[in-house]
């Protein structure tokens, strides 16, 4: 029995749809956790293989990354988000999200370097809606990102910013495992359903709409046009870039907020 650990947003419902085609209850158990947690869980070993944020793999000693499939964009992906009631250029703090350690360093990444404007990071110890206002931004990802984003005057879509700044697509999210741990055998059963998941994105929108509380149009073109599923090599391209910006960074851990 192979343990799995992945989110249970939206964006994760292909791959999912093809785990429960083509992979038996016998073979695996999938675990559903927020996207840091997800990490962490396979830091502490309770998973042999989980989908981690980039933005945690430098915890990491030794992995290994499956190659073909992420969690991606090209351009604007529509779930991970910087919201404010003020330009991004008036803002003397970013809230940041505690549960997604890539997003948190993008923020960080942009602001430096595309926006070029200096702000005090903080992380809450819960999600922050009712905080952000005046010279407060914050960071919100996943599936609540779709349903508030019209509520902040300001969204800026931090996939189509980076690619404003950088020319090129980005992964937030990859599949990774130890070396040894998961069977070959395995890895190509998920491939397999992976596969079968993101060809089949339009009955992944029809079967899933409703469950997340959006339109049918809404979730067909987040699945078929926002996301893009593919690792390929600009993707892999991007995350080489991501971690030299943070290397560059040299960022301080932010400040805590307990609420």
């Amino acid at each position: 029995m192979i343990d799995v650990a992945l989110v249970a947003y939206l964006n994760t419902r292909p791959f999912m749809d093809g785990f429960e085609a083509l992979i038996s209850e016998k073979e695996a158990c999938f675990h559903l956790y927020p996207p840091a947690a997800c990490a962490d869980a396979l830091f502490e070993k309770k998973c042999q293989i989980a989908l981690i944020p980039v933005g945690s793999l430098p915890r990491f000693h030794r992995l290994s990354i499956m190659p073909n499939y992420c969690l991606g964009a090209n351009g604007p992906v529509e779930s991970v988000f910087l919201f404010s009631q003020r330009p991004v250029d008036k803002l003397d703090t970013i809230l940041l999200d505690p549960h997604s350690n890539t997003s948190n360093g993008l923020v960080q990444i942009l602001m430096r370097y595309h926006w070029k404007h200096t702000v005090n990071f903080v992380m809450p110890d819960q999600k922050h809606f009712d905080l952000i206002d005046g010279n407060v931004g914050g960071v919100i990802i996943g599936d609540k990102a779709l349903h508030v984003r019209n509520h902040y005057r300001y969204a800026y879509d931090l996939s189509g910013e980076w690619q404003k700044m950088t020319g090129l697509p980005f992964a937030f999210a990859v599949w990774a495992y130890y070396p040894g741990q998961v069977p070959a055998q395995f890895l190509q059963k998920m491939n397999d359903a992976m596969r079968w998941g993101v060809h089949r994105l339009e009955a992944c929108a029809e079967r899933w709409a409703a469950a997340y509380k959006v339109s049918l149009p809404e979730a067909t073109r987040y699945l078929t046009e926002s996301l893009n599923f593919r690792f390929d090599a600009p993707k892999h391209r991007a995350v080489e870039l991501y971690y030299q910006a943070l290397r560059n960074l040299s960022v301080s851990e932010p400040q805590v907020l307990n609420q």
